[in-house]
């Protein structure tokens, strides 16, 4: 353990609030949704969602703020002792020029410890990095039962602090372990793994989240502590874990999965003991292009404690999420407490690609088959912005969270809760968010554009069918991050019913956003088509990276009355038309041509229907939302003709079906 005149102070590390903003300036990156295909008949239904039950606290603290004693801190582990003190732990991020908040520069690991089960911590702790400037990472602590020993895996890498090169992953990292046998009191000097770094291996990462002890079979007694990898060049890339079977004094690489990083591969493990003896063991998909797959989780089982993976990597079936680190833990089983066997789930449950913007109502998610299957009724713990948690039992039997969250991005503080499983049981909700369907035709293996419906949204009626109808409060909807939806730089048109009776405001019908890339000076890559009775216009608008065009029709078309508007690009016009009317046009700059490469695959993308993409982070009273009722949005990839476009507005669903993207006929919730 360091002397105390070795380590630096917290207080040398606070930061004034005005660095905070460049952070909270990437609140403006769109949410995006990806939405599943039906695995049954849809049920037709009225109402999208019903109220969340709040769930009842015992315990809620910060034990780790932004700006208190490091620019961020981020990356929560938290375990019980053996005399039942609680352990958090956490990266604290200094922010300097070259790295901000991010995962490589001058971080240490910090601990809090709670005697009193996260009602109130003690005196931050600087456990790994007071006394030097390399980026230590990942806290994966483990407590053995018997010897009460707690051992703190880690992984360390120099960096690179000239500003005007990258910081992030990429560089070499090797993996360490503290002890302590006084419940976190006091620390042990680091002692080198290298036996836990594959050969080849570059960048490699413990946990992150705790680690656990096995207490049945061949390998009772056994930690196991999860991790990850990257390999070849950081062209392959993995999980793995480590197993020690001497409390914690001497440790084993053991199971590893090794893929390359083009497609799905597991990330971040975390694990639980099943009652046979095995592991359940359940990784963020990483995969590089997320806008293609539904799922952000994956899972395999270990049968030989840790040594092997049993069967690869596949998908988890219910689970929704976005790309973030989850936490498992064994509330029940029935061989040892007589309760029905019962694992635990934390994440954010909001769907989605984004590791920003869709991180999201953090939610607790329960399997009574180990692992094999998830209920979509779970707990919703926090429905603000939230990033990584990981999960312990208190010594009352409550279980507590300990999460990222901040204002308008998922991380910057932790977060401790800790609830009772009676209060779990009480606040239990849907968490599945219901679809609409994506209606077009198109081919048996091709997945439907489906939309996530937020807020309230129910179907109402249009000359006898359905539609769907929007209270301006809470609701819109949110359509697949699919290349399918991308329109890049190429002819498009988007058609849709709208109905409304608003004299005030805006109300956008359809907006469609891509991600700029790392290039600060490229703008934001959209479209969209919105209703401004407060202006008495209807608005269209097309962004590139070199600017936006719009073009506008000399009313709101309110009154409660039903209207087909018509919106394309054609070369470089764009053109809105309403009812058949005459167009109005606008002719975009030049350069937004196919070397431009307006919304970029490489980036995000999303639709909003009924919001503005960046909805719930606009500042109360100013939120864009339609108010009223939408109906048979479509959106082709091609410029429809006038003739094309008045058989859509007649219903027709023959027009250039080949070009057809997206058709939401709003005739069932499911």
């Amino acid at each position: 353990m360091l002397p105390l005149s070795e380590r630096r102070p917290p207080g040398a590390r606070r930061f004034a609030l005005s660095a905070w903003l460049c952070v909270l300036s990437l609140a403006v990156l769109a949410a995006v949704a990806l939405a599943v295909t039906p695995t049954s008949p849809a049920v037709a239904s009225t109402t999208a969602t019903t109220a969340t039950p709040p769930l009842a606290t015992q315990v809620s603290t910060t034990p780790f703020k932004a700006r208190e004693n490091y620019y961020c801190t981020r990356i929560p582990a938290v375990v019980t002792s053996r005399t039942g003190a609680l352990l958090a732990f956490a990266e604290g991020r200094t922010r300097l020029v070259a790295t901000g908040c991010n995962d490589v520069g001058d971080n240490d690991l910090v601990l809090k410890r709670s005697l009193d089960g996260g009602a109130t911590w003690q005196v931050l702790q600087v456990v790994v990095g007071g006394s030097d400037e390399l980026a230590h990472g990942n806290p994966a602590p483990v407590v053995d039962a018997v010897t009460g020993r707690i051992t703190l895996l880690y992984s360390s890498s120099d960096w690179n602090r000239d500003a005007s090169k990258p910081s992030r992953k990429g560089y070499e990292r090797t993996v360490h372990a503290v002890h302590s046998m006084d419940g976190g009191v006091t620390w042990s000097a680091s002692v080198p793994q290298p036996q836990l770094k594959g050969a080849g291996w570059g960048w490699v990462s413990t946990g992150p989240g705790h680690g656990i002890q096995l207490s049945r079979g061949q390998h009772h007694g056994r930690l196991i502590v999860p991790g990850d990898h990257t390999a070849g060049g950081d062209t392959t890339a993995g999980g793995q874990l480590y197993f020690s079977d001497d409390g914690g004094l001497t440790w084993a690489l053991g199971a590893t999965s090794s893929a390359g990083k083009t497609g799905a591969y597991p990330a971040e493990l975390t694990v639980a003991e099943t009652v046979d003896g095995g592991l359940y063991v359940n990784a963020r998909n990483s995969e590089p292009t997320r806008c293609r797959t539904n799922e952000h989780r994956l899972e395999t089982v270990s049968t030989d404690g840790g040594g092997s993976f049993a069967a690869p990597f596949t998908p988890v079936a219910n689970l929704d999420t976005s790309p973030v680190f989850g936490s498992l833990l064994r509330l029940h089983a029935e061989d040892k407490d007589g309760k029905p066997n019962r694992l635990l789930y934390s994440g954010a449950s909001r769907l989605g690609p984004s590791p920003l913007e869709d991180r999201r109502e953090l939610a607790v998610r329960s399997s009574y088959d180990e692992g094999k299957t998830w209920k979509t009724v779970g707990t919703l713990v926090s429905g603000a912005r939230t990033g990584y948690s990981d999960l312990t039992v208190l010594p009352n039997g409550s279980i507590g969270v300990l999460y990222e969250t901040a204002g308008n991005i998922p991380h910057g503080n932790l977060v401790f809760t800790a609830f009772t499983e009676q209060a779990m049981k009480d606040s239990e909700t849907e968490l599945r968010r219901p679809r609409t369907a994506d209606t077009r035709d198109r081919a048996p293996q091709e997945p439907g554009n489906h939309a996530v419906i937020h807020g309230g949204a129910q179907l109402g009626e249009r000359n006898g069918g359905k539609a769907m109808e929007f209270d301006g409060t809470d609701d819109y909807l949110r359509l697949v991050c699919s290349p399918t939806l991308r329109v890049e730089d190429q002819d498009f048109t988007v058609t849709a019913w709208f109905k409304h009776d608003a004299t005030t405001g805006t109300l956008p019908i359809i907006w469609a956003y891509g991600m700029p890339g790392t290039d600060p000076l490229k703008k934001g890559r959209h479209f969209s088509v919105r209703a401004e009775p407060g202006a008495g216009v209807l608005r269209a608008t097309v962004g590139t990276d070199i600017g936006s065009t719009e073009v506008t029709l000399p009313s709101a078309y309110g009154k409660d009355v039903w209207h087909h508007v018509v919106f394309k690009r054609q070369g470089l016009t764009i053109s809105l038309a309403v009812d058949g009317g005459p167009a109005a046009t606008a002719t975009m700059p030049a350069g937004t041509s196919a070397t431009d490469r307006n919304l970029t695959p490489a980036a995000e993308f999303n639709i909003h229907v009924g919001a503005r993409p960046d909805f719930p982070n606009q500042p109360a009273g100013v939120a864009e939302l339609f108010r009223g009722t939408l109906d048979d949005v479509r959106l082709f990839g091609t410029a429809l003709t006038e003739a094309e476009a008045a058989s859509v507005k007649a219903g027709s669903l023959e027009v250039a079906k080949d070009k057809e993207r997206l058709r939401l006929g709003f005739s069932t919730i499911w």
